[in-house]
C-alpha cells in the first residue's frame, strides 16, 4: 500500500480522471475488443482506487487512479485501463497459474510462457491507439520502439529462458522461484517487452485476428507462432 495525501489538487484530478475515462469509454472498449476473440462479452467490474497497484482479480480489475503518471497525462488511465481489462478478458479463457502447486522446472516454464503471453497482450492492446495519439510516456513503449534497448531485453529474457528449458524434469528447489521476479522487475520488465514484442511481430506477419485466435488457444500457440517467424528483434 502507498500512503495517499488527499488534497484539492488531487481530487481535482481524479474527478478529471473519471471524466476522462467517461468521455474516451468507447474508444478505450473498442481497443481491448480488438484483442479479445471475436464475441467476447466481458463480466467485469472495474474497480477505481488510490493507493495500490492497477491489478486483475479474475475477470474483475483496479485502476489506481494515484498513480503519479496518470496525473501528468489523464490519456495514461485510459491506457492502463485497456491493459487492465485485456487481462480480464484473458482470464475468461487461460487461469492464472497456481504456484505452490508447481513441482519441475517444466511447470515453472510454462507459468513463465503464460505470464509472457498474458503481458504481451496487454502491452499490444493499447499499442495502436498509443501511437496514434503519440502516448508514449509510458517506459515500456519507449523500449518497445528503441531497437537496440529492445534487443537487448529480449536478448536478456531469452537467455534466462534458455536455462529453464535446460532441465525440465528436475524438481523445484526454493530459489528458482527467483527467476519470476527476474523476468518481471523493475526496471527491466521482461515479460513485458519481450511479450508485447512477440504479440507485434505476430501481428505484422499474421494479422489482429490470429493474436485474437491465440488468446482462446494458449500461450503455447503464442510461442510456436513466433517461433515460426524467429527473432530479429
Amino acid at each position: 500500500m502507498e500512503r495517499v495525501d488527499w488534497n484539492a489538487q488531487l481530487e481535482t484530478s481524479v474527478d478529471e480522471t473519471i471524466q476522462f475515462l467517461r468521455d474516451q469509454e468507447k474508444t478505450w472498449f473498442e481497443s481491448v475488443l480488438m484483442y479479445l476473440p471475436r464475441g467476447h462479452i466481458f463480466n467485469t467490474t472495474v474497480y477505481l482506487i488510490g493507493g495500490y497497484d492497477s491489478v486483475v482479480y479474475g475477470e474483475d480489475v483496479t485502476l489506481n487512479l494515484n498513480f503519479k503518471q496518470i496525473h501528468t497525462d489523464h490519456r495514461e488511465a485510459v491506457y492502463y485501463l485497456i491493459h487492465e481489462l485485456a487481462h480480464a478478458g484473458y482470464f475468461r479463457y487461460r487461469r492464472m497459474p497456481d504456484l505452490a502447486a508447481l513441482r519441475t522446472m517444466s511447470d515453472l516454464l510454462d507459468v513463465v510462457k503464460l505470464l509472457t503471453h498474458l503481458e504481451g497482450m496487454g502491452v499490444v492492446s493499447s499499442f495502436k491507439q498509443r501511437m496514434e495519439e503519440h502516448g508514449l510516456f509510458d517506459d515500456d513503449y519507449k523500449v518497445l520502439l528503441n531497437k537496440s534497448e529492445r534487443s537487448a531485453r529480449v536478448q536478456e529474457y531469452f537467455t534466462l529462458f534458455s536455462r529453464l528449458e535446460k532441465a525440465p524434469n528436475r524438481k523445484l528447489r526454493k530459489e528458482d522461484y527467483q527467476i519470476l521476479e527476474n523476468f518481471s522487475a523493475r526496471p527491466k520488465r521482461l515479460w513485458y517487452i519481450v511479450g508485447g514484442y512477440m504479440a507485434l511481430k505476430i501481428e505484422e506477419r499474421y494479422g489482429t485476428a490470429m493474436l485474437q485466435n491465440i488468446v482462446k488457444r494458449g500461450h503455447a500457440m503464442f510461442f510456436r507462432k513466433f517461433g515460426q517467424i524467429g527473432n530479429n528483434a
